[in-house]
């Protein structure tokens, strides 16, 4: 069976227009002008689409020669067709299946698994207990949703066993993807000057890279976790499980095994926020932010936005824009093997944040957020319970990732510091005092009143301290005056 990805309908896009249609690489990139955005329901699908659209535009044109030419690129409204001809040259690259040359795959992979091991949503093997049911080897997927499990691969892989490895960022971290107004835009957000381009995955595979050197863009953007060899879509035809699509013929099983350890701490991800830490001994330590695990006590929502502005660099790494650029941050929480949650947040960054002109003033309330939400439980607790404090960590525990949600739904908002909205997001941590006070402080007496009463007035303290004027070193008996 031929199936080309240049060719083929497996990218789900809507256009601008508001059609939604499926196309294959070729369109997708000389039609970017015209699509809105990559319509694919699993955010994690959707950075790992933009990825492999980007490393494309780097493996066919290079790197862009500035801001100048990707300006007039936005105001031609497409990508020069001719920059593309690489494609053409290289058609096997993009073949999914046959005896040749496959896209993404190894054909010494010998570990028999269920094809839809590729998506992390669809359960596999003894997992019963689910939303969707799915049997291994009855249940398959049709070979679009099979090429988006492979897109994943670099991205979302996680350790476990046997002997599987995460990818070369190491535990899934954060994605952060600036996206502008069709793809074309988010194509050109994305389109960077890198030191060193590289090869991609599919010209040259898994190449070996020097223990402690800089990682090459592309190497970094395609090199795989796994490898995997598709067995050939069989008959009876079916809904595929991933995308509910009919199809005459579906693939059941592949072959999926590790590819060895891959997360290398030198390669510098263009779409992962770092925290930089000092060590004791004085050296900067970097470590990738990774998605709040919901299952955990006292998990935290708002890690992106606190290092968002702690590290201005990121952003500026994209370059400056006039106006608000939206930012899609997914991240996959994971416990070793297991797969938790799909986490995604969107929100607008506004021009001064971008081009990282925010001033000390966003960067301080998001500090102060973060670190009175800490206090919270504590703050509680001396509001006149007797209590050990265990029931207030846990009360606030279960609420409080609710009310941060919210409150970082608004952080376009919350960025630009302007005082309403910053009152109104303290609004909600209100409610959630007024909760904890009447669960923890029942009753009617005067005691159980006055207790809720202080509980309940227990918020996030905003307001910004100014900085504390330098000690005046007092004169000493017998200095001159």
């Amino acid at each position: 069976m031929e199936y080309n990805l240049l060719d083929e309908k497996w990218i789900p896009v809507l256009y601008l227009d508001g059609r939604f249609d499926r196309v294959g690489i070729l369109r997708a990139l000389t039609e970017a002008g015209r699509i809105r955005q990559i319509a694919a329901p699993n955010p994690m699908d959707r950075v790992a689409l933009i990825r492999f659209l980007v490393a494309i535009l780097y493996w066919c044109k290079g790197n862009p020669r500035g801001q100048d030419e990707k300006d007039q690129i936005l105001r031609d409204g497409r990508f020069p067709t001719e920059w593309f001809a690489k494609l053409e040259q290289h058609r096997e690259c993009f073949s999914l299946l046959g005896d040749a040359k496959r896209f993404y795959q190894d054909p010494s992979a010998k570990r028999l698994r269920a094809a839809t091991d590729l998506l992390q949503e669809i359960p596999t093997g003894n997992n019963f207990w689910h939303f969707r049911h799915s049997t291994d080897a009855q249940e398959s997927l049709c070979p679009a949703c099979c090429t988006m499990g492979l897109l994943r691969l670099p991205l979302f892989s996680v350790s476990g066993l046997p002997d599987l490895k995460s990818g070369i960022n190491g535990t899934p971290p954060i994605y952060a993807v600036p996206i502008g107004r069709s793809l074309l835009h988010t194509l050109c957000l994305n389109w960077i000057h890198c030191v060193s381009l590289g090869l991609p995955v599919w010209e040259e595979f898994n190449p070996a890279l020097l223990a402690g050197a800089p990682v090459p863009t592309l190497n970094g953007l395609t090199m795989l976790s796994r490898r995997v060899w598709l067995h050939d879509p069989a008959g009876p035809g079916g809904l595929c499980i991933g995308c509910g699509r009919q199809e005459s013929a579906l693939i059941r099983m592949c072959e999926f095994q590790s590819a060895g350890k891959q997360q290398n701490d030198a390669w510098d991800d263009p779409h992962v926020i770092y925290s930089k830490r000092k060590a004791k001994d004085g050296s900067v330590r970097r470590k990738a932010l990774t998605t709040p695990d919901p299952t955990k006590p006292l998990f935290r929502t708002d890690k992106p936005w606190t290092s968002l502005l702690m590290e201005p660099t990121w952003l500026s790494r994209f370059g400056g824009h006039p106006g608000h650029v939206q930012l899609l941050v997914v991240g996959l929480a994971t416990d070793k093997a297991k797969n938790i949650d799909v986490w995604e947040r969107t929100c607008a960054i506004p021009p001064q944040v971008w081009n990282g002109v925010a001033g000390p003033e966003a960067a301080g309330r998001i500090k102060i957020w973060d670190e009175e939400g800490k206090k919270l439980p504590a703050r509680m607790k001396a509001g006149g319970s007797n209590s050990r404090g265990v029931e207030f960590t846990a009360a606030t525990g279960a609420i409080r990732p609710e009310v941060e949600a919210r409150v970082s739904a608004r952080i376009s908002e919350l960025l630009t510091s302007p005082e309403a909205g910053w009152a109104q997001a303290v609004q909600e941590y209100r409610r959630m005092a007024s909760v904890v006070a009447k669960s923890l402080a029942p009753g009617f007496t005067t005691r159980a009143l006055q207790c809720r009463e202080r509980i309940a007035g227990v918020v996030p303290q905003m307001t910004v301290k100014p900085a504390a004027e330098p000690r005046k070193s007092r004169a000493k008996k017998g200095d001159e005056p």
